[in-house]
């Protein structure tokens, strides 16, 4: 039988052959999936000569198809510079910054990138990972690699809490640093956590200034995302407050945003936002059921479900108040001691299910739109949830 001479039918080949799948293959070679999906697909041009090396020892290939492997990734052209999407990482240089400065001065070896899920935290530590790689560090994805000495940082996504493991790779490897994505922090010794708020996405004032608004953020990343289904996708002038409160009704939420301009298919800007004050939620999650995980709504469900009954039950009166309160409000509102209140407060502000705003009595703190909603939708005996507008 004849095989592609191209490096990527090759891959694709010898893991077939293997009897792996290209996630077992990434496992076993301490590279990304998302690395392997890249060769197999051709999107990565030339791979670099240690990832070619992983894959052959991994592949265990020999002789002629060894020859012929690594004939076809030198055969192919100069992989050109990586065309990075403009609006995947909008708003975050301050997060890219911060954390690129902690793991560089070696004070801080692990760090928790906590918060919503769809916030955004698996894209964060992806940038963070490929400029530490850029400047010569080693990244592993997988606790099953082995890192050499050096700088080299492990990344984690979705890692489960209280992993031991974790704090022995930490000790047997002096050069490691560790960033980990989770809806909440590891509780392991050594921990920063880095809780992670979606885009700034404020409610449009009449009359505000459409070029003004077409600026945030969250606007612009609708747009590009609307603009990978219906490519040279251009706003009305009129529709741009409107998609604007689309974003704040969705919490400026990435994946949120993301999953609506999907809907664009099939519906214009303002027929969105109708069926946003209905159910955020219901806009929020992909119009493409493919069953290869947990939509938004369940997602942002599970994390409420998650907490104790202390920070479960906070969030419940502070979904219900209705509007936004200070620390001193939420403390006559509960009618539990301040150093109790505090630590729920806390607790929920890492996992994203409250946020925090200036106000005109100082900082004040609100349950999200989509945390609302999915709360509303478990309701308790007694507690009684305003809806999500």
């Amino acid at each position: 039988m004849m095989i592609s001479v191209r490096f990527s039918g090759l891959l694709r080949e010898f893991r077939r052959n293997s009897g792996l799948t290209q996630q077992e293959l990434a496992d076993l070679s301490a590279l990304s999936v998302r690395a392997v999906r890249d060769l197999e697909s051709g999107r990565v041009h030339r791979p670099r000569r240690e990832t070619v090396r992983l894959l052959v020892s991994t592949l265990r290939l020999e002789g002629a198809r060894r020859a012929a492997f690594e004939d076809a990734a030198a055969a192919e052209p100069a992989e050109p510079p990586p065309q990075r999407n403009p609006f995947t990482l909008l708003g975050r240089a301050d997060e890219v910054r911060a954390l690129l400065e902690l793991l560089r001065s070696g004070g801080q070896r692990l760090i928790s990138l906590t918060g919503l899920p769809g916030v955004g935290k698996s894209r964060l530590a992806t940038e963070v990972a490929e400029r530490l790689r850029a400047g010569g560090w080693q990244i592993c994805w997988t606790a099953n690699g082995r890192p050499a000495p050096g700088d080299a940082l492990l990344v984690l996504d979705g890692a489960p809490p209280s992993d031991p493991g974790i704090a022995e790779l930490l000790r047997r490897h002096p050069g490691l640093r560790v960033l980990a994505t989770a809806t909440e922090p590891l509780r392991l010794p050594g921990e920063r956590v880095m809780p992670l708020a979606p885009l700034a996405a404020p409610r449009p004032a009449p009359g505000a200034d459409p070029a003004a608004l077409l600026r945030q953020d969250a606007v612009q990343l609708f747009l590009s995302h609307v603009r990978r289904v219906r490519p040279g996708y251009q706003l009305a002038a009129g529709e741009v407050a409107v998609v604007a409160e689309l974003c704040a009704r969705l919490d400026g939420l990435p994946a949120a945003i993301e999953h609506a301009a999907d809907w664009c298919l099939i519906h214009p800007p303002h027929r969105l936002l109708a069926w946003a004050r209905e159910d955020p939620l219901a806009v929020a999650c992909s119009p493409v059921a493919d069953g290869t995980g947990p939509d938004l709504r369940t997602a942002v469900r599970t994390a409420t479900e998650e907490l104790g009954p202390g920070p479960g039950q906070l969030l419940r009166l502070l979904a219900g108040s209705g509007r936004p309160r200070t620390f001193e409000e939420i403390v006559g509102y509960v009618g539990s001691p301040a150093a109790e209140v505090a630590r729920g407060v806390h607790a929920l502000l890492l996992r994203g299910l409250v946020r925090s705003t200036p106000g005109g009595g100082g900082e004040c703190f609100a349950v999200p739109r989509l945390v609302r909603r999915a709360l509303a939708e478990l309701p308790l005996p007694g507690v009684r949830l305003l809806a999500a507008v």
